[in-house]
């Protein structure tokens, strides 16, 4: 095990050795902005090098320790630009950002396909209605699924595959068919 020097030391070697590539990771996050860049990138390295934080790290591994430091430098980046949005849009920006909720034609159409997809699920085996209501509608993984309804999860997305393939063909029999 290292001691507390010598695991600062490693870290600081990486991070001055990946310091150019760092700063082009938190630039490709922020748009090219080169300072704000270096700022992430300092933010990333403050979070790592502080107390309780430095020394749960282990230095052994320089691969481990590099995508921890592209990954923490990433984060830092998406954090600074969340900021930087937060505090830059005015009060009456608020007023020309498009309004997220669908207008009437929208939710007649969502509405009608709502009903179309309900009967084509209903001509589906339980099991499969099951799965792709789990899947899709809930937004379930495949391994949540698998383990909720106790298969495998290649048989999950094979299933679910199947599923849709039978969804769609009753679909076109039916007379709808895909958009462009």
């Amino acid at each position: 095990m290292f001691g507390r020097d010598a695991r600062e030391q490693t870290l600081a070697r990486l991070y001055h050795r990946q310091y150019r590539r760092l700063c082009a990771v938190a630039a490709a996050v922020l748009g090219g902005d080169k300072a704000l860049a270096q700022d992430a990138v300092q933010n990333a390295w403050l979070r790592l090098s502080a107390p309780g934080v430095r020394e749960r790290i282990e230095t052994k591994d320089e691969t481990r320790l590099r995508g921890l430091l592209l990954v923490t430098v990433r984060n830092a980046a998406r954090n600074l630009r969340r900021d930087i949005r937060e505090l830059t849009l005015p009060e009456e920006g608020w007023a020309v950002l498009p309004d997220p909720a669908p207008g009437p034609a929208e939710a007649a159409e969502r509405a009608d396909a709502v009903a179309v997809l309900q009967r084509g699920l209903q001509t589906l085996p339980a099991v499969d209605h099951d799965l792709l209501l789990l899947r899709y509608g809930y937004g379930f993984s495949a391994a949540e699924t698998a383990a909720l309804l106790g298969m495998s999860e290649g048989a999950v997305r094979q299933r679910a595959h199947r599923a849709r393939k039978r969804l769609r063909q009753w679909m076109e029999q039916e007379g709808y068919h895909e958009r462009p």
